[in-house]
């Protein structure tokens, strides 16, 4: 009797250490899996802060960053992606050190962006769109009559900055990957952001220097 009660106990006890260590495997996992999501969580309200501070900056600027997203009609769209290619092949340029091909990318840019036909815009996409557009006139030609790379890297921060208030207030990112990256060490550390379509750093503020210096901020 005593060995079969002591065969009782060892397996009551064997019971008991299983269902403990069952229930900290569990645990463990909930624990895991509740901190996974909190870190989720945490990196979402930091991508929301982000987004918001990049916006309110740039707005606070002066450039109009609409709060609804302006639906255009086919047209329009097509005629804002391709100021948005052009901006890219100046980014490009920058990229690669070419003075060149940024003011040949520069000239197109602004001539895409003449050529977008503002009736096709109503109500607050014809204001927003207005402005933009003046201000793309503005710096292109700022940009195309300084000589030096750096002079020209310095007009390409403020065209990024009205193509991020364009990207977001027209949805131009809709069937296109952009990326808003920024780069901290820009002119003396006080940074600049431009728009990427790859999220692969390329940075075209300091070209071969210092290609890889940045970090995507907002997937636009």
């Amino acid at each position: 009797m005593t060995a079969c009660n002591g065969n009782q106990q060892n397996e009551h006890d064997d019971h008991d250490h299983d269902h403990h260590e069952e229930m900290e495997a569990r645990d463990g996992h909930d624990h895991s899996q509740m901190e996974e999501n909190y870190n989720e969580k945490k990196e979402e309200e930091s991508m929301h802060a982000q987004h918001e501070s990049i916006r309110d900056n740039f707005s606070h600027q002066g450039i109009i960053i609409l709060d609804d997203t302006y639906q255009t009609g086919v047209a329009a769209k097509f005629q804002l992606k391709e100021v948005v290619s052009a901006y890219l092949e100046m980014k490009n340029a920058l990229v690669n050190d070419n003075i060149a091909e940024t003011d040949k990318a520069a000239v197109k840019m602004a001539q895409k962006a003449e050529a977008v036909d503002g009736s096709l815009f109503k109500e607050e996409g014809e204001g927003a769109w207005q402005q933009h557009a003046l201000l793309y006139s503005d710096k292109l030609a700022e940009m195309r009559h300084v000589d030096g790379l750096d002079e020209k890297r310095s007009y390409f921060s403020h065209i990024s900055e009205i193509m991020y208030c364009t990207v977001k207030s027209f949805d131009l990112a809709e069937d296109i990957e952009l990326y808003a990256t920024y780069c901290p060490m820009a002119f003396d550390e006080k940074g600049a952001y431009w728009i990427a379509e790859t999220k692969e750093i390329s940075n075209p503020y300091f070209g071969s220097k210092m290609l890889k210096c940045g970090k995507v901020k907002e997937v636009l």
